[in-house]
């Protein structure tokens, strides 16, 4: 079986796509009276192109030297994550950061296989609360907060 249909190779291609994508967006928009340094694309290019020179050292060294290679085996929770993926990049600028990534962390925890309903209320609600906590609150650099109260 060809090394291109292993999951880890599957996934390292589309994070390069997406990062490619993202990386493309930050061309169409310039701000010359601001300059290059204090241009709000200037640091988002730096970190995507950072993140696709790691993404193709990561997809070069796992196609040459990838020995067994395991096949996707759970295509339906690999489509299931990426529907919840698109949903929570829709969701997120309409009902804020907070109230958005909860479901997206219980429906992602919830297909990765863990069930204990402690640990996924424990995660889904402390990791996007402290975000918030972290962002909004401590270095004031906002989320997209929530159309009914600007706490989350």
């Amino acid at each position: 079986m060809p090394s291109l249909l292993s999951e880890r190779v599957l996934v390292l291609l589309t994070l390069l796509i997406a990062a490619g994508a993202l990386f493309a967006t930050t061309f169409g928009t310039e701000y010359r009276l601001l300059g290059a340094v204090q241009s709000p694309v200037y640091f988002p290019r730096i970190i995507l192109g950072l993140m696709i020179g790691l993404i193709l050292i990561a997809l070069l060294q796992d196609v040459i030297a990838q020995k067994s290679v395991e096949p996707v085996e759970k295509w339906g929770a690999l489509i299931a994550l990426v529907i919840a993926a698109v949903l929570y990049a829709n969701a997120i600028t309409r009902v804020g950061f907070m109230l958005s990534s909860v479901p997206f962390s219980v429906m992602g925890l919830w297909i990765f296989g863990i069930r204990n309903p402690l640990v996924i209320a424990a995660y889904a609600i402390a990791v996007p609360g402290s975000m918030v906590i972290l962002f909004n609150h401590i270095l004031k650099l906002p989320l997209p907060t929530s159309p009914f109260t600007y706490l989350f």
